[in-house]
């Protein structure tokens, strides 16, 4: 059984983002997979940049000790790399990451 998930968020929906971050967290905290990682794409990072709550529920994922990772080309485009670099996600081209992931059997599962 695979148990390896890889939350990719890239919904502009403050409240699916908002599930999805809580859900992402959750697997780690509850151990409901081996492991998970996180990552940003498009409109959730610009929703993300300038929400105070959402950057919240960033952080306590973070604190779980997993890293967050958000699209540098997306970042850029909406003007919020510098942003999200604050907030500790690391900001990097991650077409490659995603797909290593999923190469190496991680689910995707896309929010």
């Amino acid at each position: 059984m695979n148990d390896r998930l890889c939350v990719i968020v890239s919904s502009s929906d403050r409240d699916v983002i908002r599930t999805a971050l809580q859900y992402a967290r959750r697997t780690v905290t509850e151990k409901f997979m081996q492991d998970t990682r996180l990552f940003l794409f498009g409109p959730s990072e610009r929703i993300i940049a300038g929400d105070a709550e959402l950057q919240d529920f960033v952080k306590r994922f973070q604190d779980t000790g997993k890293e967050v990772m958000a699209c540098k080309w997306c970042s850029d485009d909406y003007g919020v790399t510098d942003a999200l670099k604050n907030l500790g996600i690391r900001v990097d081209y991650i077409g490659t990451y995603v797909s290593e992931a999923i190469r190496q059997g991680y689910t995707p599962m896309v929010w």
